[in-house]
């Protein structure tokens, strides 16, 4: 039985860094990966980087919007707030075996959050270095 791997990625500096497990998992036989692009990927004002994933050969399983106009910390927490909700449903939909994330934004925050609620084991690489 395949387990799914569940990869969140919100910025094009980070998916620099997943691509390379993401292509791990992706060869192994007993692994599936699941995509979730979120956070900068996702906003034309960032260049919509989420076309990098796609060219780049991966399938997006499931995007979550969540991003403000604004950067105060306000914004930025009603952010992460449309973020969890966002995760929660697509959790629920893709029903992953572990969620694998990288750094320690606030997307990435969010992304755990309701992982960690949807009782969801996760990895984590990097963060607060």
């Amino acid at each position: 039985m395949s387990r799914k791997i569940c990869i969140v990625t919100g910025t094009r500096a980070e998916f620099g860094l997943l691509r390379w497990v993401m292509e791990a998992i992706e060869s192994h036989s007993d692994l599936t990966p699941q995509v979730i692009a979120t956070g900068m990927h996702l906003s034309p004002e960032f260049g919509s980087t989420y076309h990098e994933i796609e060219a780049a050969g991966f399938q997006i399983d499931a995007r979550v919007e969540m991003l403000l106009s604004s950067d105060t910390n306000t914004g930025v927490t009603k952010s992460m707030g449309l973020g969890i909700i966002g995760f929660a449903e697509a959790y629920e939909r893709l029903m992953p075996d572990i969620l694998f994330v990288l750094g320690d934004r606030f997307e990435i925050f969010a992304a755990t959050a309701a992982g960690m609620i949807a009782g969801i084991p996760i990895a984590h690489l990097h963060g607060g270095e």
